[in-house]
């Protein structure tokens, strides 16, 4: 388990794989090279963002707070727009309609393929600055360097940090979900006083949720499951410390943690899959290979 408040993060800037400005707030984050590892935290994109069409071999979450970001054919995210973007599924053109805030996570995905910390990406990302550049996110590699001219930045990164050529996840959809929260009911919480909830679905094989609740002023709600447990509104007491806006909860398959509100408050679900339901990586065929002529 893991509490942490958003509003006493730093914020980190320059550290952008893509094009124009983006601010980063780190809340919470996995354990760099496990099935599970991932990041969240709040960004905040200025007018001059820019992303291209591309995708992932992990998945992510992401919540509109503030401004609008458009993703093009996939829609416009207005504050409260939840989109769940799966591993393989491209999105984007990404660009920002003036300056906007989201709450972002991405994560290992069922797969098995992980996900890079942020130190790895970009301590890789300033080595590469020394054989090629970035142009609206993609990365081209320097005259006389060997591999591929152009390609995505965060495909190259992944490709020079691992030594492999990507190989992209089947998407289990085929386009990113954009789920439009206002357009969902509060509904009571069965046995819970003061207590309501807004389900917005259960993802892929893994079967993570995301949720809202929403607790009355003296209400009590004890919440488990593995994911983020992340504060929009409202204040009160969580596991012998506090809560407030943009307090972030991490937990892990098996543990509780109880929020006692002080005050109305909402809060988000963003789940992530169980350890035990990631699909492990098949062997490496070359690897396996190489043991069995050592046998021979």
């Amino acid at each position: 388990m893991k509490i942490v408040h958003g509003d006493e993060q730093p914020v980190v800037s320059g550290r952008n794989t893509r094009a124009g400005a983006l601010d980063k707030r780190y809340i919470l984050t996995g354990d760099a090279g496990s099935l599970g590892n991932f990041v969240f935290g709040l960004y905040s994109q200025t007018g001059d963002f820019y992303s291209p069409r591309h995708h992932h071999n992990f998945a992510q979450w992401r919540y509109q707070l503030e401004g609008e970001c458009n993703f093009d054919k996939n829609g416009v995210a207005t504050p409260g727009v939840l989109a769940f973007i799966p591993e393989g599924a491209y999105y984007g053109p990404q660009t920002s309609a003036g300056d906007n805030l989201v709450a972002l996570i991405q994560f290992g995905g069922p797969s098995g393929q992980g996900y890079f910390s942020q130190d790895q990406v970009y301590a890789a990302f300033e080595e590469m600055k020394k054989i090629g550049h970035v142009k609206d996110g993609v990365f081209y590699r320097n005259e006389g360097v060997p591999g591929k001219r152009a390609m995505d930045s965060f495909e190259a990164v992944w490709e020079y940090v691992t030594g492999k050529t990507m190989v992209y996840p089947d998407a289990p959809y085929a386009d990113p979900v954009m789920i439009n929260t206002a357009n969902f009911r509060w509904l009571p919480v069965d046995g819970l006083w003061g207590v309501e909830e807004k389900a917005y679905g259960t993802f892929t094989d893994c079967a993570f949720r995301s949720a809202s609740y929403k607790l009355e002023a003296g209400a009590t709600f004890t919440v488990n499951g593995r994911g983020i447990y992340f504060v929009l509104s409202g204040s009160g007491r969580l596991e012998g410390g506090t809560y407030r806006k943009y307090t972030g909860l991490l937990l892990e398959t098996g543990e509780m943690a109880e929020f006692r509100a002080d005050d109305a408050s909402e809060i988000l679900l963003l789940g992530l899959p169980e350890i035990a339901k990631i699909r492990r990586p098949l062997p490496d065929v070359d690897a396996v290979l190489e043991e069995d002529l050592a046998r021979a």
